[in-house]
């Protein structure tokens, strides 16, 4: 179907078993063949059926008959042997612009048909994770080899989905219109010709979806034939993906299983399989990683009008950055098999291409877009896999980060009668094993303003894998513990606790604030994905009971007030976490103020909590970044320092920035240590802090000694 051996291998056992060879026409055959038909037959249509009959007063003889007869079954053999020859006879396109053309495979779709040939030697699943530069032609070669299963091979059940829905119009379109050019006398009839799921006499079924749609791609099928695009924009990739379809598609031979993704950043989870599969293609990875670089579209990059307007300075000598991406495509190229056995192992790259790269590049330099078009035009599988947003902090600053984290911290379960996790309506206990019995428990206990008594207990937890967030989910992770004659900040950052591994986490950060030269440190962290904004309640009084050190009704902190609250009140003023916390007795939270009124009156504000708006989060956000890159927050948490590696700053179409997590990542752990910074030091004169001197040595690094030094110089 299509390896030249599988194809000769399958025209051979026809010969033996019918007595002749089927033979390869031309394009220009085919094309006169087809018109002949045309002009002997009349066809007559309705929704669901076709009706053919020779013209009226039409003679043909006997011989001529057979003939015809010969050339289609002829046509109809091949077709079926051989999906490059139906492909380049009878296949049809659709572009972005609704222009219709014959198919001829481009440069990097021959590349593509190539990598197949292995698979259908060694008849085994065709399994592919497709990374790509833009418009090289895959989705549309894709579309074709499908609709070569579905019209050759019976009861073929075909799944296509994008996330865009121009995409997916897109592939819809190109499949109607190959099939509307199809010989009556050479694929089946079309039984059912809605759009989104067209079906076809022989059994065959295609699917139209969607990969944002709210019912899992090809849920309740078994489907033989998938293609999945811009699998980078999937909302939800491992539940859709992962554990909804990969389930459902079974490596037998008779799978086609494309992923498709035109990549863009670093650390979402199109990234993270992309290296797997490329460090385990061969050794038990399931699908073979294939990356096709922009310039095998040789037809594409640039096209010939584009070059009649900007022809080449016959003075042109590219620059450095052209050169470098010159050699760096070079390499790739050569050194990558299923790349060389197209382009050549001594390819280089055309004169016209680099031209086209270089305007590009220096337009994008004068609109400061350089970022995305290096993320839209990659030339290896690492560029492509570069975020198009810059990262707020450098490899440099995390690894200090990671430096100066305190590694040696102990791990709790709160428990109490109040304390519930998601769906379970028991309080909440760890599991046994997980338990450290030779480490004390911890009681905390609080007597709300009405006169009940609260009481949490503190289980110690044996050490686990912070490399894996999931590890640390429902764990209270306790860097420092509670000191009298401290302040302490708590910030709350609440979801809605479903479970679902992609969404939102609930977060509660304590933070030992100080003030002069003294760092603000993280002490301890609360993150779950069960824990909704009521749950939170009995967590939160917890650990503010906790470190405000409440003994006979009064605290040890320096403040009287105890523990200060802020935290993000997601729908309205009286969100229930903070609510509920006031009932308790808990009445020390952050005011909300406008600062770009005449008089700031910090504690003169009529809301408590943080108000997300299109201004508080940029200053919010904006004074975090401060504090990390000034050193003025030490954070401890291993989530924590994960998701500062991969936040970034993103830029809207209208020239705005933000700062917010890359796709796939999480920044609700920055959120509410940002929330638990900010509520001590939204009035701290930046200017004044800043000419402090800061002790940038570890708090446990001891004072340098000097008491060694003699005072004197050997000469």
């Amino acid at each position: 179907m299509y390896s030249p051996k599988i194809i000769d291998g399958v025209l051979d056992d026809f010969e033996a078993r019918e007595g002749w060879h089927p033979v390869a026409h031309s394009v220009a055959e085919v094309v006169e063949f087809n018109a002949y038909i045309d002009s002997i037959v009349e066809i007559q249509r309705n929704q669901t059926n076709r009706y053919i009959d020779f013209k009226p007063d039409l003679r043909i003889t006997e011989r001529r008959k057979k003939e015809i007869t010969h050339w289609i079954e002829n046509e109809q053999f091949m077709s079926f042997a051989s999906a490059e020859y139906w492909k380049t006879r009878y296949g049809w396109g659709c572009n972005e612009e609704n222009e219709i053309f014959r198919f001829y495979p481009r440069k990097s779709q021959q590349v593509f048909d190539r990598i197949l040939e292995p698979f259908d030697e060694m008849q085994v699943a065709i399994e592919l994770f497709v990374m790509k530069s833009r418009q090289v032609g895959i989705s549309t070669d894709v579309a074709l080899d499908f609709l070569h299963r579905l019209f050759f091979i019976p009861n073929t059940q075909a799944v296509m989905a994008s996330v865009k829905a121009k995409q997916s119009e897109l592939l819809a379109r190109i499949m109607e219109v190959c099939w509307e050019r199809q010989p009556f006398w050479l694929v089946p009839n079309q039984t059912v010709t809605k759009s989104s799921q067209p079906q076809w006499a022989n059994g065959s079924i295609l699917s139209m979806q969607s990969g944002s749609q709210a019912m899992g791609i090809a849920q309740g099928w078994t489907p033989t034939c998938i293609h999945i695009s811009e699998i980078a924009d999937i909302p939800k990739p491992k539940k859709v993906l992962e554990e909804g379809l990969f389930r459902a598609a079974h490596s037998t031979r008779k799978l086609f299983f494309v992923l498709e993704g035109t990549g863009g950043d670093s650390t979402s989870w199109q990234a993270d399989k992309w290296r797997y599969y490329k460090a385990n293609w061969g050794k038990g990875g399931r699908f073979m990683p294939v990356f096709i670089t922009w310039p095998c579209a040789t037809d594409l990059y640039p096209e010939l009008d584009w070059l009649r307007k900007n022809p080449i300075p016959e003075d042109w000598q590219p620059l450095e950055e052209t050169r470098r991406m010159q050699r760096k495509a070079e390499l790739y190229i050569r050194s990558t098999d299923y790349l060389a056995r197209i382009m050549g192992a001594r390819w280089t790259m055309p004169r016209e291409q680099a031209w086209f790269w270089e305007t590009n590049y220096r337009e994008a330099l004068a609109s400061h877009t350089v970022k995305v078009w290096l993320a839209q035009m990659p030339v290896s599988d690492d560029e492509a896999l570069q975020s198009k947003n810059d990262l707020v902090f450098s490899d440099g600053v995390i690894e200090n980060i990671s430096g100066r984290q305190q590694k040696d911290y102990q791990a709790y379960a709160v428990t109490g009668q109040s304390v519930i996790v998601g769906q379970n309506d028991e309080p909440y206990t760890p599991d046994a094993e997980s338990i450290d019995y030779d480490r004390p428990r911890i009681p905390v206990s609080w007597k709300s303003k009405n006169g009940q008594m609260n009481y949490w207990e503190l289980v110690p937890l044996k050490d686990f894998d912070d490399d894996d967030d999931t590890q640390c989910l429902n764990k209270l992770l306790v860097f420092d513990e509670p000191k009298e004659r401290e302040d302490y900040s708590i910030g709350i950052d609440t979801a809605d606790g479903l479970g679902n591994p992609d969404e939102d986490r609930s977060v509660a950060d304590v933070v030992l604030n100080r003030t002069g030269n003294q760092r603000d440190i993280q002490v301890a962290e609360f993150v779950s994905l069960t824990v909704n904004p009521p749950q939170m309640v009995s967590i939160a009084a917890c650990l503010a009971a906790w470190y405000g050190q409440y003994v006979d009704g009064r605290s040890r902190t320096k403040d009287p007030r105890g523990v200060k609250f802020c935290i993000e009140q997601r729908e309205r003023y009286g969100d229930d976490c903070q609510f509920q916390l006031k009932l308790m007795g808990f009445y020390y939270h952050h005011v909300f103020a406008r600062y770009d009124d005449k008089k700031i009156e910090l504690n003169k504000g009529h809301k408590h909590g943080w108000f997300s708006n299109v201004w508080s989060v940029p200053m919010l956000l904006n004074r975090f970044e401060d504090a990390i890159m000034g050193g003025w927050l030490k954070v401890n948490s291993p989530m924590a320092i994960r998701q500062l590696s991969t936040w970034v700053r993103k830029i809207s179409q209208s020239g705005k920035s933000k700062l917010d997590h890359e796709s796939g990542q999480h920044d609700d752990n920055l959120r509410a240590l940002a929330m638990a910074y900010f509520t001590r030091h939204s009035n701290d004169v930046l200017v004044n802090r800043q000419t402090e001197k800061y002790a940038t040595h570890d708090e446990r690094t001891p004072p340098m000694s000097d008491a060694w030094c003699e005072n004197t110089i050997t000469i």
